[in-house]
């Protein structure tokens, strides 16, 4: 959050700068304008904070979601671990059966 300080105070010194350009003082600029734009104003303000903590709230959900898919997978390979070789053999078989029947189905079509 300190970045986003340090972006709000610049913007207030480079509108001060502006300001300052014109022959018109900081008063008599608040009595030009118009009170509805210190509504509209007060509203970019107000969607700019919003924005930002509901992308803080959208990245810490997602880092939720991503340690919990790490941490199922995780437990996938402790069980498959735990289970030994000889599922390993299973799994082993039926790839060497389809890599056959791929091979078969192959020397047919020709």
């Amino acid at each position: 959050m300190k970045g986003y300080a340090a972006l709000f105070f610049g913007a207030i010194l480079i509108a001060a700068f502006v300001l300052k350009e014109y022959s018109a003082g900081v008063g008599s600029f608040f009595t030009m304008t118009p009170w509805w734009m210190y509504f509209v104003l007060c509203g970019i303000i107000y969607s700019g904070y919003r924005i930002v903590t509901l992308f803080q709230e959208d990245r810490e959900i997602e880092q939720r979601v991503i340690e919990e898919e790490g941490r199922v997978y995780m437990e996938r390979i402790q069980r498959a671990k735990a289970q030994g070789p000889a599922e390993d053999d299973d799994a082993e078989d039926l790839v060497a059966a389809a890599a056959d029947e791929n091979d078969h189905n192959d020397g047919s079509d020709r």
